[in-house]
């Protein structure tokens, strides 16, 4: 039974890692890139739960998603098709905007906006509302990992997360 279960977890290993950036596959990677030294799945995206064309919302795909990024990972600069709303449920995330404007909402119910190029720490009860184009990413630079929870509203034909490549003149898909 024990090496049912082992093999099992390879089998989950080997499909998350497999998983493209940026899938809506039930359990996969967001897109990430490895810190050097690191050998764990940086991030692990596990979909808890998906409706294509909710009420209202024709078009698009209403999406609940735990994100669990390992120590020292970075996800790569993305946007997401839609809008994200996102709370850290445990650790602390370097979280960065390379353009556009997040709507933070700190544990303590205070609200700020972050416009960027800015970069600030958001913990455990920390929110942030990500709307369409607006170009980010989060880092996990402690020893522990950090876990989101979040939910998001994007177009049906489109991936939860576009990675973007970002030059001196503009951001490119």
């Amino acid at each position: 039974m024990r090496r049912i279960v082992s093999g099992l977890s390879f089998l989950l290993v080997l499909t998350v890692t497999a998983c493209g950036a940026g899938t809506n596959a039930t359990t996969g990677t967001a897109p990430a890139r490895e810190s050097p030294g690191t050998t764990a799945v940086p991030v692990v995206k596990e979909t808890l739960a998906s409706e294509v064309d909710p009420p209202g919302a024709p078009g698009r795909t209403l999406t609940l998603a735990r994100y669990t990024i390992a120590p020292d990972a970075q996800l790569s600069p993305h946007i997401h098709p839609g809008v994200q709303l996102a709370s850290i449920q445990a650790g602390t995330l370097t979280y960065t905007v390379v353009s556009g404007t997040a709507t933070l909402t700190r544990a303590n119910g205070t609200t700020d906006e972050v416009t960027g190029p800015a970069t600030v720490a958001l913990d455990a009860g920390d929110a942030v509302a990500e709307n369409d184009g607006m170009v980010h990413f989060g880092a996990n630079r402690t020893g522990a990992p950090v876990v989101i929870l979040a939910t998001l509203l994007t177009q049906s034909d489109s991936d939860l997360a576009v990675t973007v490549t970002t030059t001196a003149t503009g951001t490119t898909r």
